[in-house]
């Protein structure tokens, strides 16, 4: 006892540190789930800042090959500054891999009295030709063209105005990159600034500027550039699959480059990165390229490609390089991606939890299974000991000649015939239970008569030495149809049906069996019921009934013999032939029992049976 009052207390203590350990786990996995999504994210962010700063690294190395090929250093040379810049160039044109980035040189040149012109280099004749500003410089010129001479005297000392316009945006050092044409600018000088003083006396004033004395332009070609960066797009935003981001590159006056032709801006809002496509100052200029800030420009060779300093135009709208990832924002995608993690994982753990829950059900099914088992061992035991002890005293009484007359011979020898037909009908359940479970039923399906099933199952009943004053009432409907069943199998059904009520009706000692034609969902139906006024079926044992070796309680109680197989043996045979068995009971008011059977369309009892 003591024993059988500790397992249920062990069970529930196991099960809460298995829930306990669940939660844990639960914990633990939601935790580890955060951090690789912010280490994968962080993973990501920063192979993507990698990727940017490649992409404007090579974007700018393209746009660099072309400045260093008309690149010239203030106070270098003098004369036409125009000089080898053709011989340059087609040695670029040979040798770049996109040549066709260019598509128009320029030079601008001032002469003396102000005079100046725009030259183009004509590619058939590799010569500057003089050439009328086109409608896309129109801008540019602008900038660039010098003011009127001053008409009033300048005074002593002061220096003399400068022969162009320098703006902020044209630095000697630099090219200039001019986003809406788009066009490359540089200015060129043919020689230091001069000293001045303003009297002898004075300090000697810091020294005059540098003054351009030309600029070279180089217009870029629009669809050679849009191409340029499509092939960096598919290098550095693409996987196996393609594009992994959206790329765009633009400015307020339009989009120079998108990776998806019905990408938009407010598609790209907001980036996962946005940054400027060229660097807007010197210091990111040598950040970006790799050219240490204090090189001189003189240790760096004339065709290298990351000497030329590119700036873009102060006060101009710079082109702006979007990047937004395909699924939507780069938050949003790891956040995607952990919530998959997170339900896959959560339902491993559903799996664990549903699988210990059936390891413990299963365990409980089988623990209420051996105790059955041990129960109906016990009550088998004291069945087949029963019949074989009272068997066994009529012999010995026969064999010991205390028996004489043939009145008592007679009675002794019905006593043994009883008493081995019961006998014989107990091994017979065990037989069929071991075939059931084994898969191993005997007899084939065939037309059937449910009449004649029902009276061979009331004559066995009736042969029962306890069926003495035992009546059973039959109500069976004409001309019911055949229904497909083994004739022997459903007999034993009912024989085990009627058994039933025989000894669990009580002192009424009466049973009613009744069959009719009915229908269910268009399907006709046979239901034969057999009904008793006995003591009931407790609510609490009405779920388990057809279980094998299950006994209610009231009839373990009440002494009632049997092995907990007919009821079970009765279902199962109801389910082979395609019908079903039910029960409902109200516990001191009898119990009945409802065995529906498909029934052959178009057949009758009244017919010739079938073959």
């Amino acid at each position: 006892m003591a024993s059988s009052a500790k397992r249920p207390a062990f069970q529930i203590a196991l099960v809460a540190v298995l829930v306990c350990v669940l939660v844990l786990l639960a914990l633990l996995q939601y935790h580890w789930s955060v951090a690789v999504s912010r280490a994968e994210q962080s993973r990501i962010e920063a192979s993507l800042h990698t990727s940017v700063t490649q992409f404007r690294r090579e974007f700018h190395r393209e746009l660099a090959q072309a400045c260093a090929v008309f690149h010239r250093e203030p106070g270098t040379g003098g004369g036409d500054f125009r000089a080898g810049y053709a011989e340059r160039y087609q040695e670029w044109v040979r040798t770049a891999p996109h040549p066709d980035l260019v598509a128009h040189v320029y030079v601008w040149q001032s002469g003396p009295e102000a005079e100046s012109q725009l030259l183009l280099l004509n590619a058939s004749d590799n010569q500057f030709h003089p050439a009328v500003w086109p409608a896309s410089l129109a801008g540019l010129r602008s900038r660039i063209e010098p003011p009127e001479r001053e008409s009033a005297p300048r005074e002593p000392g002061q220096p003399p105005a400068p022969d162009m316009r320098m703006g902020p945006e044209m630095r000697m050092f630099a090219w200039t990159l001019d986003s809406q044409i788009p066009a490359l600018i540089h200015a060129v000088n043919p020689g230091p600034g001069r000293r001045w003083r303003r009297q002898e006396l004075r300090p000697e004033p810091p020294p005059e500027p540098p003054r351009a004395t030309g600029f070279v332009i180089l217009e870029l070609n629009r669809a050679a550039v849009e191409q340029q960066l499509a092939d960096l797009a598919q290098r550095f935003f693409s996987g196996p699959d393609g594009m992994v981001y959206n790329v765009a590159v633009l400015n307020r006056g339009g989009t120079l480059y998108r990776s998806d032709s019905q990408l938009t801006e407010a598609s790209l809002t907001p980036p996962d990165a946005g940054v400027p496509l060229l660097p807007a100052t010197p210091v990111e200029n040598h950040m970006l390229t790799g050219e240490p800030a204090g090189a001189p420009p003189a240790a760096r060779g004339p065709m290298h490609t990351h000497f030329a300093m590119i700036l873009p135009a102060p006060g101009s709208d710079p082109w702006w390089l979007l990047v937004r990832h395909r699924g939507g924002s780069l938050k949003a995608v790891v956040a995607a991606d952990r919530n998959r993690h997170l339900l896959l994982s959560f339902g491993v753990l559903l799996l664990l939890a549903a699988s210990m829950a059936l390891v413990l059900i299963s365990s409980q099914r089988a623990r209420r299974l051996a105790h059955l088992q041990m129960e109906f061992v016990a009550g088998v035991s004291h069945e087949l000991r029963t019949p074989l002890a009272v068997i066994c005293s009529a012999a010995d009484n026969l064999a010991e000649g205390f028996v004489g007359s043939k009145e008592q011979v007679r009675e002794y020898g019905s006593v043994i015939r009883n008493e081995g037909r019961r006998l014989a009908d107990m091994i017979e359940q065990i037989l069929l239970f071991a075939a059931g479970q084994s898969g191993r039923h005997s007899g084939e399906l065939q037309p059937t008569q449910v009449s004649e099933a029902i009276a061979g199952a009331i004559a066995a009943v009736a042969a029962l030495p306890e069926a003495a004053d035992f009546t059973v009432e039959r109500q069976i409907d004409p001309d019911l149809p055949l229904v497909e069943a083994n004739a022997a199998a459903l007999k034993r059904c009912l024989q085990n049906l009627i058994v039933n009520a025989l000894k669990y009706g009580g002192d009424t000692r009466w049973a009613r069996v009744r069959a009719a034609s009915t229908a269910r969902g268009g399907t006709p139906l046979v239901r034969i019921t057999v009904e008793d006024r006995g003591m009931g079926i407790d609510p609490a044992d009405l779920p388990h009934i057809f279980e094998p070796f299950y006994r209610g309680k009231a009839a373990v109680a009440a002494q009632i013999h049997g092995a907990g197989l007919g009821l079970n043996l009765a279902r199962e045979t109801a389910l082979r032939m395609g019908g079903e068995l039910t029960v409902s009971s109200e516990a001191g008011r009898g119990s009945t029992f409802t065995l529906e059977l498909p029934a052959l369309a178009g057949t009758s009892e009244a017919l010739p049976r079938s073959a």
